[in-house]
């Protein structure tokens, strides 16, 4: 779908504008290596870690899917990595190549669905379900990615946080495994509607000798669940599936 290509190029455009500042001005990658998620609060600061580990693959995603595009063609001028990109050549060593990224994301998304609980309460409504949604969300869509570019890949849900655990044999599963075995899941939640922390910065935007802070509204760059299931359907001709698509309207 073409409304998660725009929320991962929004990603990438802050990416550009910000340089080596952190696209969220936010604590959160002590959240990501602090197994402690029993604070409210936690919910906001691990999944801004997540969204952050989107941002450092917002530019791999969006150089791949635009160099092997119909618009985009190469010339004496491109770089060997982009190069490597459009004729399927890249190896591991190509900076657009780098798996392990999608799974630093799928393993910190991995650990929130793990330990969050979910039955956390502020008065009657369940405090954690935005957030603990968009971890299935956000799993489901860095999945898809790597199955899209590589096939068969390394597939987990349970979060790997020893040695032992990360050499243990993983099976490696298509594309359509991966919906079989994420989408019932996702499917009980069609309908919730994204995070929304309201206004977070993005930095610090210079030019023509002033500088501007840039915004983003929070809920513009959280996937909404119904638009991941969405695709992930439509990637596997599963044509005749529907889902609600009120969550993209809920956050605009």
């Amino acid at each position: 779908m073409r409304r998660l290509s725009i929320i991962i190029f929004s990603l990438f455009n802050i990416l550009i504008f910000t340089g080596s500042e952190d696209f969220f001005e936010t604590d959160s990658d002590r959240q990501i290596f602090d197994p402690a998620l029993g604070e409210k609060t936690d919910s906001m600061f691990y999944t801004l870690g997540i969204m952050k580990g989107l941002q450092q693959v917002a530019d791999q995603y969006v150089m791949t899917g635009e160099m092997r595009g119909d618009l985009v063609a190469t010339n004496i001028h491109t770089e060997t990595d982009l190069r490597e990109l459009t004729d399927f050549s890249a190896g591991t060593s190509n900076k657009f190549n780098q798996a392990y990224l999608y799974y630093n994301v799928i393993n910190n998304c991995n650990y929130y669905i793990a330990h969050r609980d979910t039955m956390l309460l502020t008065g009657s409504r369940k405090v954690a379900i935005p957030e603990y949604v968009e971890a299935l969300a956000v799993r489901a869509w860095a999945y898809m990615q790597l199955a899209k570019t590589y096939g068969k890949v390394p597939f987990y849900t349970d979060p790997i946080v020893s040695i032992d655990e990360a050499n243990r044999e993983l099976p490696s599963l298509d594309l359509e495994a991966i919906r079989d075995s994420l989408a019932p899941q996702m499917i009980r939640y069609s309908g919730t509607v994204v995070p929304n922390y309201g206004n977070i910065s993005a930095g610090v935007l210079n030019g023509e000798g002033s500088s501007e802070e840039k915004t983003v509204q929070s809920s513009k760059i959280m996937l909404p669940i119904d638009a991941v299931l969405g695709d992930l359907y439509l990637e596997t001709n599963e044509y005749e599936e529907k889902v609600n698509d009120e969550t993209w309207t809920d956050h605009s």
